[in-house]
């Protein structure tokens, strides 16, 4: 009973008022992720995979027509920043590094393609999700098209998470060692360093 009260906490529930979801506040917010966590890269990564669903999560909530201007605010500046050093970490360090730890059998190099090619498309559909965005927080309305393509980047993401998550971080838990774990690792302090 505690479990399914817990999960049902974390659910916007009906308002009994106007009918709009009553969201939670916290649920506009994007955690951020502990520094130290860093040394153990693979955790990060997971981490920051978390941070990522929180903002497909709040995509939604903007495609349902809800607007928290912070919150809105603060998942641009994910989108802007974040996002794209997580991209960074993962096409620079990350793949690189796991490919020399792979063997053939691993086929680890269609994964990674498949991944990178996701990436890409990210890039070009990520300029026109800001756009919304910031156009969302200025009028506090969107358009069904609009709502059609945040709902549409954040199933995206999802789909994508939940590929890396039950794919590719169990090959490298398998496969990397504790030299490649410390090199990503200080690779991604160093990129977090020079920004």
């Amino acid at each position: 009973m505690m479990a399914a009260q817990e999960i049902s906490n974390n659910i916007p529930s009906r308002s009994s008022g106007d009918g709009d979801l009553d969201i939670d506040a916290t649920m506009w917010r994007i955690e951020s992720t502990p520094k130290g966590l860093i040394d153990e890269p693979l955790d990060f990564l997971f981490a920051e995979h978390h941070r990522q669903r929180q903002a497909a999560l709040i995509l939604t909530f903007v495609a349902d027509g809800q607007f928290d201007e912070a919150g809105v605010q603060e998942l641009i500046e994910f989108l802007q920043n974040d996002f794209a050093l997580h991209v960074q970490d993962e096409e620079l360090g990350f793949f690189p590094i796991l490919k020399s730890c792979c063997p053939p059998e691993d086929n680890i190099d269609s994964i990674v393609a498949r991944l990178v090619e996701e990436h890409k498309k990210d890039e070009l559909i990520g300029e026109d999700i800001l756009k919304i965005l910031k156009t969302s927080v200025l009028t506090r309305a969107i358009t069904q098209e609009e709502s059609r393509e945040l709902r549409a980047f954040a199933e995206h993401i999802r789909q994508h998470l939940a590929f890396e998550n039950a794919v590719l971080l169990p090959i490298a838990r398998a496969r990397m060692d504790e030299a490649a774990l410390a090199h990503l690792s200080a690779d991604m302090k160093g990129r977090r360093s020079s920004a």
